[in-house]
């Protein structure tokens, strides 16, 4: 499946701030389950972006700014290819547990069950770990598909209730929140029966009859590691397991070190952020000349550009 996504992010300054640095994840990873041949980043006002890869291999562009501005945007435009993926087995062995706690203590998948700085016990985590009767009670596959569920059917999906930086508390107690609060409600529960789970951060090609989520916005969703299985993805927001329609951006522990762009300025202003996403599924990928997604304006930027190697990864 090929999909050109577009994602405009403008910051307003309710007064000139200067000196502001910051750091993207915008940018779809390439691994075997997709790829990204193409991927253009644009800023204004005009500066230099450097691009690396964390140890996790997201990829990070970071850039500085030290003159006045009162506006900041950014426009990210990318072509990703998606891999089908294997249907999954009705369940796994009870002994899966064992090969769980085995694997865990590699470190590859160690960090993965430490709490984050949102995704972490709480007394209301408890209460309703209680209330599901959260346990080993089933073999992992099939614990995770009915934790899925039941935040889909037990949340309600409404925005403004909780904030970026919003504890898992907010959502628990109303019962409402959007994909961030339900995955890392997920993601703390996952982690206390000993599964390793880290957060996803990325884009859902949308169907209007099931999801539920915004088609404006970017989304979340967790990865579960299984024996013989390796890193599945459950999208609690929508009752779904992960699919082709899932484009992967970054992973982590959970949103702290996840979010599609986060800064610091000098400066005392109020800030209005405005962030439009537009996802197109394409028959084929595009020829260089041909315009990557549909069209969002935004004069006077700077381009960087990431040409990747067109070649399928194994």
């Amino acid at each position: 499946m090929y999909y050109a996504i577009t994602h405009l992010t403008i910051y307003n300054y309710s007064d000139p701030i200067n000196d502001s640095v910051m750091e993207l994840r915008m940018q779809p990873r390439s691994d075997e389950t997709q790829r990204c041949p193409r991927f253009d980043l644009h800023v204004s006002p005009s500066s230099k972006v450097f691009n690396h890869r964390d140890y996790l291999g997201n990829s990070i562009h970071t850039f500085d700014i030290p003159a006045p501005h009162e506006k900041l945007a950014i426009k990210a435009e990318a072509v990703v290819e998606v891999k089908d993926k294997p249907s999954l087995p009705n369940a796994l062995p009870m002994t899966a547990w064992d090969d769980i706690d085995k694997q865990a203590k590699h470190h590859d998948y160690y960090d993965m069950l430490f709490p984050g700085k949102y995704a972490r016990p709480t007394d209301l985590l408890r209460q309703f770990g209680e209330e599901i009767n959260w346990s080993r009670r089933t073999d992992p596959l099939n614990l995770l598909r009915e934790l899925n569920a039941t935040i889909y059917q037990q949340f309600d999906y409404v925005q403004n209730v909780t904030n970026v930086d919003s504890p898992i508390d907010d959502a628990l107690g109303a019962r409402r929140g959007v994909c961030q609060d339900f995955s890392h409600i997920m993601l703390a529960l996952v982690r206390q029966v000993g599964i390793p789970a880290r957060y996803v951060s990325g884009y859902l090609y949308h169907q209007k009859d099931h999801d539920r989520s915004d088609v404006d916005a970017s989304h979340a969703w967790i990865e579960a590691w299984l024996p013989e299985l390796g890193w599945i993805g459950f999208d609690p927001t929508n009752d779904l397991i992960v699919s082709n329609r899932h484009i992967r951006v970054s992973i982590a522990n959970d949103y702290a070190t996840a979010s599609p762009s986060r800064g610091v300025f000098k400066g005392t202003a109020e800030t209005e952020l405005d962030v439009r996403v537009k996802v197109e599924k394409l028959d084929e990928l595009p020829f260089e000349e041909e315009e990557l997604a549909p069209e969002i304006v935004l004069p006077h930027y700077q381009v960087y550009q990431s040409q990747q190697a067109q070649q399928q990864q194994q």
